[in-house]
Formats: structure tokens, C-alpha cells, sequence
């Protein structure tokens, strides 16, 4: 699940998540299939959840304006009855560690190859590295963000070679040895992927599939 896409809140409703103790949110790039659920999770925290505690979203340069514009079209009236503070955090789309994330959390941020916004993160919490690619392509910067790695949550877009700028199964499976994690956790997939890597698995490689819950 994405946390900006436009099926997350539906995702979290039917898996009982509750929203209303989510404190973060992270953005990996601007394409509207990670962002366009802002709106709906916003007039849901407004109208719902009747949040008033600050709510922080992390994500590349051009968040804010992005978020923004979205929740304005879609429910500008109804923002006139946030009773919160919307915090954005605005990150260069350039290698950076040690970036507070609040809450005695730290993470670092590296381009990945997909689109002129796109990083992916690498989270430090209570001595465990959790790694998330976002769309990207294969790249130097996606063996660096996975080294070292507890888990790494990596998109898997196809079994071989289609979408130019996402990971497939096949490129995954053949370099393996090259990403340094412990596990990998495979989102962003088709049925297709599944099937195949349960056909052929791979030691420490999984297909997610929503409300699944992993526990390393």
C-alpha cells in the first residue's frame, strides 16, 4: 500500500488501520499514483478523526505545492475547517543522512532512477534499517540504499523487462548477491509477479499483498 495513492484510505478502512494514530507521511515522487489519495486522507483526518495535533509529510522538493493544489481542487471548502497544522518537509532529490524524521527517528534519502522527483528512503528505528525504493529503475543508488538493510521494500513492477523506470522480477531475481539487505519485500505488483516467484522462489525475497502482515 501507498500511503499518497488514491486507494490507501480504502485500504486502511477494510484492514482496520487506524489513521488516526499515523503521525508521518512519506512521499517517494510526484507521479499522481503516490499522490493523488492526499485529499481523501486529509477530509478524512478533518472530517472523521477531527485531528488537531500537527501532521508531518516528508517527501522531494515540489511536495508542498503538489499536496496542496490536490486538496484545494478537490475539497478547498472543507479545508477551511482544518483545525491542524499540515508540516511539510521538503528534500532535495540528493543523497542525504542523518535527516530527522521526529519521534526519535533518523533516515537518509538517495535519488532513484524514475522520475525527476524520486528518492527513496532508508529508516533507522530502534537499531533496525528499513529501506524503500519507490519506483525506480535498477541503479547504483538502489544497491547503496539496500546495503546494509534489515528489509527493503522494493517495487516490482513486471516478471521481465516493460515498464521502462521499474523493476522487474527477472532483473531482481539475477542480481540478488548485488542487494545487500537482509529480506526484501516486493510491492508495487502485478498477480503475474506473485505467481512466478512462488513457482521459482527465492530465499528471502516475498511478494506483499495488502494487509499482509510481515514480521522479520
Amino acid at each position: 500500500m501507498r500511503p499518497g495513492s488514491p486507494t490507501s484510505l480504502q485500504a486502511m478502512i477494510r484492514f482496520d488501520v487506524d489513521w488516526a494514530k499515523i503521525d508521518r507521511l512519506f512521499v517517494t515522487h510526484l507521479h499522481g499514483d503516490h499522490t493523488a489519495g492526499w485529499p481523501f486522507l486529509l477530509l478524512h483526518m478533518v472530517i472523521r478523526d477531527r485531528r488537531t495535533r500537527p501532521f508531518d509529510v516528508y517527501g522531494p522538493k515540489g511536495v508542498r505545492e503538489c499536496l496542496d493544489a490536490l486538496a484545494a481542487r478537490c475539497f478547498g471548502d472543507v479545508m477551511d475547517r482544518q483545525s491542524f497544522d499540515v508540516r511539510f518537509h521538503e528534500l532535495e532529490v540528493e543523497e542525504r543522512r542523518g535527516v530527522d524524521g521526529r519521534y526519535g527517528m533518523q533516515f537518509d534519502v538517495l535519488p532513484m532512477e524514475h522520475h525527476a522527483s524520486s528518492i527513496g528512503y532508508r529508516f533507522h528505528v530502534d537499531g533496525a534499517r528499513v529501506a524503500v525504493t519507490g519506483d525506480t529503475a535498477w541503479c547504483d543508488n538502489l544497491k547503496r540504499l539496500a546495503d546494509g538493510c534489515d528489509v527493503l521494500i522494493a517495487e516490482c513492477t513486471s516478471v521481465i523487462p516493460e515498464a521502462p523506470g521499474h523493476l522487474c522480477l527477472e532483473e531482481v531475481r539475477s542480481r540478488r548477491k548485488g542487494l545487500g539487505a537482509g529480506q526484501i519485500l516486493l510491492v508495487h505488483l502485478t498477480d503475474a509477479v506473485a505467481e512466478e516467484l512462488a513457482r521459482v522462489p527465492v530465499a528471502d525475497l516475498l511478494a506483499t499483498y495488502d494487509g499482509m502482515i510481515f514480521l522479520p
